[in-house]
């Protein structure tokens, strides 16, 4: 009997000193979650700006229309 009462005693200890590394685990992990997020978003921003350069925006309006002229006057020779 005094076994099992040192056990539970033991026990309920360890549940108490738990509960309280928690709440203050919790309020760093939302801290640092918060971060986090800023972080997130802005690799996602990064991410859009640099497919949309890579996809359809190679140079400039005057490189693009250098280019354009170019190709028209290789085709007027064919």
């Amino acid at each position: 009997m005094k076994k099992q009462f040192n056990r539970m005693k033991q026990l309920a200890n360890q549940t108490v000193g738990r509960a309280e590394k928690t709440e203050v685990l919790s309020e760093d992990l939302l801290q640092i979650e918060r971060r986090l997020d800023t972080v997130r978003s802005m690799c996602h921003h990064s991410h859009k700006r640099l497919i949309a350069c890579f996809q359809g925006q190679h140079g400039t309006d005057a490189e693009r229309r250098h280019n354009g002229h170019v190709s028209n006057l290789l085709m007027a020779k064919i």
